[in-house]
């Protein structure tokens, strides 16, 4: 299975910075989060707001994202005395295969424009979300896009595989709680990869390896290296 770096080497730097993505290797790809500002710049960060992440005495570390100008975003101080990355910045500086955590709808036009100026990084690109509509309206602004679909425990409702195109549809993505052998092998058969989330310890690794998933994403991909898969990960 190849190896996804969640948030970038968070386990060994500050998630979602260029530190912890340019340290991903030697994961096969990272996965990173993304918000659109109120100018339409694609931001690399998990929650709406920098609260969790930023220094106690940054500016705007409150505030959403949706409400913040690109520039005042780069006035956001981090805990590791960096700033919050463009997706842009991330897309132009690294050469990793990337999953974007598309957070909410609203990011979804700022993602289609941004690839529209690099169209020849889309192949690296698999646009993952819980929010099914995002999805489905990111391969509507993005015909070539492949996106994977974010689900917890259950994967009882994969009703947006229907409004989507089949050659679009690249995983299914649960929490490693709930993978299902049974249920692995079904999308298997038709064309669809299983990614799981989030490996932090060696009995969820395990339980990975025994599903059989194609993608596991990890927390530090030093401590949970394997065997990938022979050739260069293709979402």
């Amino acid at each position: 299975m190849h190896i996804v770096a969640h948030r970038g080497a968070e386990d060994l730097h500050l998630e979602n910075t260029l530190a912890a993505f340019h340290a991903a290797a030697p994961a096969d790809a990272f996965e990173l989060d993304v918000h659109a500002t109120s100018d339409n710049e694609l931001i690399v960060i998990h929650d709406r707001t920098a609260a969790r992440v930023a220094a106690i005495d940054s500016p705007h570390r409150d505030t959403p994202i949706a409400r913040l100008t690109s520039a005042q975003v780069k006035e956001i101080t981090l805990n590791d005395g960096s700033a919050v990355p463009t997706f842009e910045e991330v897309l132009t500086s690294t050469t990793l295969p990337i999953q974007v955590e598309i957070k909410s709808a609203g990011a979804v036009p700022a993602a289609a424009a941004l690839v529209q100026r690099y169209p020849d990084q889309l192949e690296r690109l698999l646009f993952i979300s819980f929010v099914d509509a995002a999805l489905v309206e990111i391969v509507d602004r993005l015909p070539d896009a492949r996106v994977g679909i974010l689900r917890e425990e259950s994967l009882s409702d994969l009703r947006v595989i229907d409004y989507i195109p089949a050659r679009n549809v690249a995983a299914i993505l649960p929490s490693w709680k709930g993978l299902n052998v049974a249920t692995i092998a079904d999308l298997k058969a038709r064309g669809i990869k299983v990614g799981c989330w989030t490996i932090r310890d060696e009995y969820a690794f395990g339980i990975a390896q025994q599903a059989g998933v194609d993608y596991a994403t990890v927390s530090n991909p030093t401590r949970f290296p394997a065997p990938s898969p022979a050739g260069e990960l293709r979402w």
